[in-house]
Parts: C-alpha cells; sequence; structure tokens
C-alpha cells in the first residue's frame, strides 16, 4: 500500500506562521460559502474555544481593535479639517489678492494672509504632532 502522508510538510509552526495558517483555512472556507455574513462575536469566541484561547484574550484584542479604530477615525477627522482649513485659506486669500490688485496702489492683503496664514500653521502643527503621537503609541 502506497504511502500517502505529505512529505516536507513542516510538523511545527511558529507562532506568525499558526496565525497565517488560520487565517487563510479561515478566509478559504468563508470565501466557499454562498452567502456572505461577517462573523459574530459569538463565532468568534466558538472559534478560539476550540483552538484553546480563552473568552478573555479574545475579548481584550475586541476591545483594543476598537481603541484602535476609533483612533484611526479621529485622526482622519484631524487631517480632513486640516485640508478644508488649507483649502477655506487658499480661496480666501486668493480672492482678496484679486480684490487687492484691482482696487488701488496700495497693498493689503498680506495682514490678513499672515494673520490667517499663522492660524494655519498653528493647525497644521497641531495636527501634525498629534499624528507623530499617534504612530509612536505602542499597539
Amino acid at each position: 500500500m502506497a504511502d500517502t502522508r505529505q512529505r516536507g510538510a513542516p510538523s511545527s509552526f511558529s507562532q506568525n506562521e499558526a496565525a497565517d495558517i488560520i487565517r487563510e483555512a479561515t478566509a478559504r472556507a468563508l470565501a466557499g460559502k454562498d452567502v456572505e455574513r461577517a462573523l459574530t462575536r459569538e463565532d468568534l469566541l466558538a472559534m478560539a474555544r476550540e483552538m484553546g484561547v480563552s473568552e478573555a484574550a479574545v475579548e481584550s484584542v475586541i476591545s483594543a481593535r476598537a481603541g484602535r479604530d476609533k483612533a484611526q477615525r479621529r485622526m482622519r477627522r484631524a487631517y480632513m479639517g486640516l485640508a478644508s482649513h488649507a483649502t477655506s485659506y487658499t480661496i480666501v486669500i486668493g480672492g482678496l489678492t484679486l480684490i487687492d490688485l484691482f482696487s488701488g496702489p496700495s497693498w493689503w492683503v498680506q495682514y490678513p494672509a499672515i494673520g490667517w496664514g499663522m492660524g494655519l500653521a498653528f493647525h497644521a502643527m497641531g495636527t501634525l504632532m498629534a499624528a507623530f503621537n499617534h504612530a509612536d503609541r505602542p499597539r
């Protein structure tokens, strides 16, 4: 009788390899189903129990992911706020520059441009410093 066991397949795996294998196997198993559905918390807990992972560990990871997602949404809003501020600055100062060009010989547009530009610079500094602090946080 022929030996049907796979030759050369490893008999032990690192934690990263095991996680990758489980992730890929789960994706393949779910891809084969006709109905696309999200896994529920109970599905995750059942899978974890089968693998010997505690419920507390799963809950801890779910909580940590929720915190990361919230922080990412907050940073995205901060970047959008900065982009909106810069867009407003560009449009308004551009319009004031056109008015200044056609209104007479004296230049005054630099004063609102400098004042608002300083505010925009502080906004950018605050947003970028928050982004750097966010990037330095342990995950």
